[in-house]
This record gives structure tokens, sequence and C-alpha cells, in this order.
């Protein structure tokens, strides 16, 4: 299947948005909104988390002339939006980057988070990263795809972190 990685400019903002609140939870597709916690259930969409979700992905829109610690595309597949990637410096460390992807719930298990995690790849190592990481939930799919590409995953927290050395 063909997946594309798109810049999140205001058009492919408001598709993307659109998909999150109708296949997605906010505690899925996005870090807190100001004044809730990462504990916090985050399972309906209100007016305050589309609205930081818009923040979110503004503030880490790709520039030249302010480069940002963490970059997010629109992932589209069929010609359509079908969730978004992402590229984070890890805690700072210039050899390391976290992947992070959310896919639409009726495209979950295509095949598409397996060729974004080639993409990542590719894209860590032109960023000279040494290392990429990723967490995600603890589930057979999720461990199969990561394994598949050269992580090795191990299970933490209350999911699973895989690491991959870039040559």
């Amino acid at each position: 299947m063909m997946v594309d990685l798109v810049p999140v400019g205001e058009d492919v903002l408001e598709e993307l948005l659109a998909l999150a609140v109708a296949e997605a939870v906010p505690g899925e597709v996005m870090p807190p909104a100001s004044g809730e916690s990462a504990d916090e259930a985050r399972t309906t969409w209100t007016e305050l988390r589309k609205g930081a979700f818009r923040d979110y992905h503004r503030r880490c829109r790709l520039s030249v002339t302010a480069p940002v610690p963490e970059v997010t595309w629109a992932v589209r597949a069929r010609g359509r939006i079908v969730g978004a990637a992402r590229l984070a410096l890890v805690d700072g460390d210039p050899d390391a980057r976290e992947v992070g992807l959310w896919l639409g719930e009726s495209y979950r298990g295509h095949g598409i988070a397996g060729e974004v995690a080639y993409w990542a790849v590719a894209a860590a190592q032109t960023m000279d990263a040494r290392r990429l990481v990723a967490r995600t939930v603890a589930s057979t799919p999720a461990r199969t795809t990561l394994e598949r590409i050269g992580f090795e995953v191990v299970e933490h927290d209350d999911g699973l972190l895989g690491t991959i050395t870039l040559p």
C-alpha cells in the first residue's frame, strides 16, 4: 500500500482533527491539554482538547528557520488522511529520536504502521540519529510490527518499548 507523509498545514489539520474526533480518543493522539494531567483518562473530545490538538500540530510543523524538537506529519493512504506520525528528540539526546503514530480505528491492521515505521527509520537517519525509540500499547500487532522492522521490544510500564540502533 502506498503511504505518504504530508505536512500538517491548516487544511490538512482540520481533516486530521475530524478523523481524530471520529475514530480515536484524545489520549491516543496528543499530549494532555493545558491543565490536564498525564494520568487523566482523556477519553472524550471537548472544545479545549480540539484546540489543544490544533495547537500541538501547529507547534510541531517542520521549519528550516526555527528548528523544533518534535515534528508531526499527517499520514495519507488510499488518498485519505488516515492518521499522524511524529519524530521527537528523546530527553534532548541528539543521538535518539522517538517515533509516534496513531491511525484512525478503521485504518488499523492494514499494514500502514509498518510502512510509517520504515519511513521513520530513514528520516531519523537523515537527522543523524543513532537510535530510534517507539513506545506503544502492549499488543501483539504492535510488537509484531516493531520486531519485523528490527526493533528490540521489551515490556515497559503499561506498554511496550522498542529500540533500534541505526547504521
